[in-house]
């Protein structure tokens, strides 16, 4: 009996124009947008390696890049808004980076602006949950308004194994949807010559595919309760639609206001006296070093070193002091975003969004990575540069070390995106459970 509903289930399901329409118009969303996605990523990657190529040896004016992200072509994330170079030395760390020919922008052509996000992703979180909602949104209630549930249960057929075989056999269908749209866009990516994988990326895409599958069968499981709960197709759709605008939407954009509230950033004046206040016990010293450095330069005569050398110190320590203070705006904006993220818990789409930009390196913790392996590579200049007047011979021979960094591993990707993961699981299980015990009990009449 379980067979024979969950088989009817499916072809319905398949043979519906809803289904069919909305399968069409994910397919064609994702072909164009992985082209062109793939595409940005070509260009971006060539400009990465063009600026590469162009590095000077410039002891003084120490350039840094960050190169795309490959898996960026299935969920845009972080990657293509934030800079990708930046210029240091001892004197000056910022900790805001640009393009790679400056003005915050690469040279990608702007035609891909208009595409900028639509991925993998966003079809995942828009598109296919909104599929999902026009087909399961009448599985209960359209039998109910019809009276075909009635006569359906009239036959001794056991309520569970009904309600069992339509979330199954629709489950198949919103799954093999899934399927579908991931591989049309990772044979498209496979058979691109600008994108190579590695056994990383294949893992990667598949817990992409995993979260996905999760969030997906979330909106199923709760457009089946509404389903029973709600007897009339059309007012079951309303409701759903309002959940979703809500939950997709409304919700996560609250977070950010709350961020905002209770998570104040300070001023760009603020931050300015912040800066000067970490230097102040430093500043008359530093003002008499810098006189008689001068003083030594003008004459033509060498400068002291003890004067040299505590010169370059107090630079360096005045650097970094100011440096300090932005990493702790930016400790603030971040601790402003994670409060956001957790007051829109509830939301799926921002569970999905923090799994999916993980496993892709697009969101923002790889790029305080890259951050965190800038300053490390500033601190190796700093150290270079005191050599200049302890060990001259010494300063001339050492090599400046080439910027590296490291991204977080798979298996560390998986442990933080855990708790997503568990949170889909538990959600879709609560409603389905809440649809299963309200179907048990539902007027059939």
């Amino acid at each position: 009996m379980f067979s024979t509903i969950l088989k009817r289930e499916i072809q319905e399901y398949i043979k519906s124009a809803k289904f069919l329409i909305g399968l069409g118009i994910t397919v064609a969303l994702l072909v164009v947008s992985t082209i062109i996605n793939i595409q940005d990523y070509k260009t971006r990657h060539q400009d990465y390696l063009d600026a590469q190529r162009d590095l000077t040896k410039d002891t003084f004016y120490v350039r840094v890049l960050r190169p795309p992200q490959m898996l960026s072509i299935l969920a845009q994330g972080k990657d293509r808004k934030l800079g990708n170079s930046l210029t240091m030395t001892y004197l000056g760390l910022p900790y805001r980076t640009s393009g790679y020919l400056g003005a915050y922008r690469s040279k990608h052509s702007q035609f891909v602006s208009g595409f900028s996000s639509v991925d993998f992703a966003f079809v995942v979180r828009v598109v296919l949950s909104l599929m999902v909602i026009f087909l399961a949104y009448n599985s209960i209630s359209e039998e109910k308004a019809r009276g075909t549930l009635k006569q359906v249960l009239a036959n001794s057929l056991p309520r569970d194994q009904l309600l069992l075989g339509k979330f199954v056999g629709g489950l198949c269908v919103v799954l093999a949807s899934l399927l579908i749209s991931a591989l049309i866009v990772t044979l498209i990516m496979q058979f691109h010559p600008a994108v190579s994988f590695t056994g990383s990326d294949w893992t990667r895409i598949l817990s992409i595919l995993g979260v996905s599958a999760l969030y997906l069968i979330f909106f199923y499981s709760l457009s089946l309760f509404v389903s029973v709960v709600v007897n009339r197709p059309a007012v079951t759709l309303m409701v759903l639609l309002q959940i979703w605008i809500f939950l997709i939407i409304i919700y996560p954009n609250l977070g950010v206001i709350a961020a905002n509230y209770f998570y104040p950033l300070p001023s760009e004046q603020e931050i300015s006296q912040q800066k000067r206040a970490a230097f102040q016990s430093y500043e008359e010293e530093h003002k008499k070093v810098r006189d008689a450095f001068s003083k030594a330069v003008r004459s033509a005569q060498p400068v002291p070193e003890e004067i040299g050398k505590r010169n370059i110190e107090l630079s360096i320590i005045q650097t970094d002091s100011r440096y300090q203070v932005d990493k702790e705006f930016s400790r603030k904006l971040t601790s402003q975003m994670r409060f956001a993220q957790n007051f829109s818990i509830l939301s799926p789409a921002v569970l999905f969004d923090q799994a999916v930009n993980r496993y892709t390196k697009t969101g923002m913790g790889e790029f305080e990575r890259f951050m965190d392996g800038v300053y490390r590579h500033w601190q190796k200049l700093t150290e270079r540069q005191k050599l200049r007047y302890e060990d001259l011979k010494a300063y001339r021979d050492a090599k400046l070390p080439e910027f590296t960094y490291s991204s977080e591993s798979i298996s560390r990707n998986f442990l933080l995106t855990l708790p997503q993961w568990i949170l889909l699981i538990l959600f879709s299980l609560i409603f389905f459970i809440l649809a299963y015990v309200k179907f048990l009990r539902k007027d059939v009449r």
